[in-house]
C-alpha cells in the first residue's frame, strides 16, 4: 500500500509537494481503512485541478520514478524527458529532482527514493529506511557525487557482508540506474539464508507492480480478466447498461497478435513481456502464473499471460444483447464502454495490496457512471486490500456521504507557475455538509477562476 509519495523540480512542481493517504481522525467510512502498525492508510484518493494546474504532472512524476527504478535512465524515455525539471525557474536545470515512495510492507513503513538532475539524465542520491515510531532506520543510502556507500549490516550475516561490500563498492559512482534494482537482478545467492534482506526485493516489487494508466495508454499492468471471473465481469457489465451480454477469449498466436503493428510499438510490447517475466531469471519479482499486461492494439483488447515463462496471447470479443456469432472488437464498443473495461478489471484484481493510479478516470464517462464505479469500488475495499488514486474533473464524486474528506486533494497553479498540492480536510467542513456547489464556486480552490469573457473582435463590433 501506498502511504506518501512526495515529488519536487519535477515539470511543474518546484517545492516538494507530498500526496499523503494516512488517514485523519475522520469518523465516516472507517471500515474501508487500511491498519499499519501506527496508523491506518486510506485506500482512495481523488485529486482535483484546473485543466494545467498540474493534477496529471503528478501522476507523470510517480511513471517517471517507477521508470527510473525499474530500467534505469539510459534510454530513450529519459532523452525525450530532459526538460522534465521546473523550467520557470532557470537555477532548476542544474538542481536535483526528489522522488519519494512511503511505501506500507507488512504493516511497516518504508521511504524509498532517489534525486537525480533530470537534464543530465543523472541520478546522484539513493535510498530505503524503514521509519519507525521512535527513531528511523536507515537500511541502505548511496551518493553517486561523493562516492559515498552505506548498507545496514543488521540486514546481513556473516556470509554475506563481504559479497555485499563488493557490490557497494562497484557501485560507488553509478548514475544511470538505481542500486535496488541492481541489488535485487540474478543475485540468488546473495539472499540465500538471509531473511531480513529480503525487504530489498519486496520494495522493488512493489515498485514493479504499481499501474499506473492514462486514457491513451496502450499496455497496462492491469490484472486480466480470467475464466474464473468472467461470469462476474458479464454481471458487472450489466449493471452499467453497455449492452454486452457475453465475453469470449481466443488464444491467437504470437505473430497474430502483433501483425500490422508499428515497429516502435512491437518492440515496447517486447520489452513489456521480457520485464514482466525475464526467462533468463528464475528469481523474477512476479510469480509467472499471475503476472501479465493488457494491449490494445489497432482497437483490438488482447491479454498476455504466461505458461511456463512463455507468453500466452488471448484476445477478446463480445457478443450484444443475447445474439450468438456475432462478435464486436473492443474499438467496435464505444469510448465509455472501453474506459469502463479497464476499469472494472481493477475491481477483479486478484493481487492483495494493488495499487491503481488512473489519470483522468473520467474522460469519456457518462459522470454517474463515474459515480457508479467509484460506489464500487469503495464497497470492494472494505473487503480487499487494494488502493485506488484518481485524478478527475468529476464534481459529482464531491459527496461526503460517498468518500471522506481525507480522500479529496486539490492541486493549483501559483502565480509564479508553479503547482501545489494540498489536502481538503484542512478546510474543516462537515461531514454533512454539501461541498460539490462550493467547490465549482471557487470555495476549496482547484478551479479555472476567468476574469472576462472572450469575445471574437467581429462580435464586439
Amino acid at each position: 500500500m501506498l502511504s506518501r509519495f512526495t515529488v519536487g523540480n519535477f515539470c511543474s512542481f518546484d517545492k516538494n509537494q507530498t500526496l499523503s493517504l494516512i488517514a485523519g481522525s475522520i469518523q465516516n467510512h472507517k471500515e474501508r481503512l487500511y491498519q499499519a502498525n501506527d496508523f491506518k492508510l486510506l485506500k482512495f484518493a481523488s485529486i482535483y485541478g484546473a485543466n494545467a494546474a498540474g493534477k496529471s504532472n503528478f501522476i507523470k512524476a510517480m511513471d517517471y520514478a517507477q521508470t527510473a527504478i525499474i530500467v534505469g535512465v539510459e534510454n530513450e524515455y529519459f532523452e525525450e524527458r530532459k526538460d522534465n525539471y521546473f523550467r520557470l525557474n532557470p537555477e532548476n536545470k542544474a538542481k536535483p529532482s526528489y522522488f519519494e515512495f512511503e511505501i506500507c510492507i507488512d504493516k511497516s513503513i518504508y521511504a524509498y527514493g532517489f534525486e537525480m538532475i533530470i537534464n543530465q539524465k543523472r541520478i546522484t542520491e539513493e535510498w530505503l529506511v524503514k521509519l519507525n515510531k521512535t527513531k528511523d532506520e536507515i537500511i541502505f543510502s548511496r551518493n553517486s557525487n561523493t562516492g559515498s556507500v552505506y548498507f545496514n549490516n543488521d540486514y546481513l550475516n556473516d556470509e554475506t557482508k563481504s559479497r555485499m561490500a563488493v557490490y557497494l563498492e562497484d557501485f560507488q559512482k553509478v548514475t544511470n540506474k538505481t542500486f535496488l534494482s541492481e541489488i535485487i537482478s540474478n543475485k540468488a545467492e546473495l539472499y540465500k539464508n538471509n531473511e531480513k534482506l529480503q525487504i530489498l526485493k519486496d520494495v522493488h516489487k512493489w515498485v514493479f507492480s504499481l499501474n499506473i494508466s492514462y486514457p491513451d495508454t496502450s499496455i497496462t499492468g492491469y490484472d486480466c480478466f480470467s475464466e474464473e471471473n468472467i461470469n462476474e465481469l458479464i454481471n458487472a457489465i450489466e449493471i452499467f447498461k453497455t449492452g454486452i451480454s457475453r465475453v469470449i477469449p481466443t488464444v491467437i498466436s504470437k505473430e497474430q497478435a502483433l501483425d500490422k503493428i508499428r515497429p516502435e510499438f512491437r518492440k515496447e510490447v517486447e520489452e513489456a513481456i521480457q520485464r514482466t517475466c525475464p526467462k533468463e531469471n528464475t528469481e523474477t519479482v512476479k510469480d509467472s502464473e499471475t503476472c501479465g499486461f493488457r494491449l490494445n492494439i489497432n482497437g483490438r483488447l488482447i491479454f498476455v499471460t504466461f505458461k511456463d515463462r512463455e507468453s500466452v496471447f488471448t484476445e477478446i470479443t463480445f457478443e450484444h444483447f443475447g445474439i450468438k456469432d456475432v462478435r464486436f472488437s473492443l474499438a467496435e464498443e464505444s469510448n465509455g464502454t472501453q474506459r469502463l473495461l479497464d476499469l472494472l478489471s481493477i475491481l477483479f484484481t486478484q493481487k492483495e495490496n494493488s495499487v491503481f493510479i488512473i489519470d483522468e478516470i473520467d474522460q469519456s464517462l457518462h459522470p454517474q457512471l463515474t459515480r457508479k464505479f467509484i460506489e464500487n469500488f469503495l464497497h470492494y475495499a472494505k473487503k480487499k486490500n487494494i488502493q485506488l488514486i484518481i485524478s478527475t474533473h468529476e464534481s459529482h464524486l464531491l459527496n461526503l456521504d460517498l468518500v471522506r474528506q481525507d480522500e479529496i486533494f486539490f492541486v493549483e497553479s501559483t502565480p509564479t507557475g508553479d503547482s501545489v498540492l494540498y489536502p481538503f480536510d484542512r478546510f474543516k467542513e462537515r461531514f454533512d455538509k454539501k461541498i460539490e456547489k462550493a467547490y465549482l464556486d471557487g470555495r476549496y480552490g482547484g478551479v479555472p477562476i476567468f476574469d472576462s469573457i472572450f469575445f471574437p473582435k467581429d462580435d464586439i463590433e
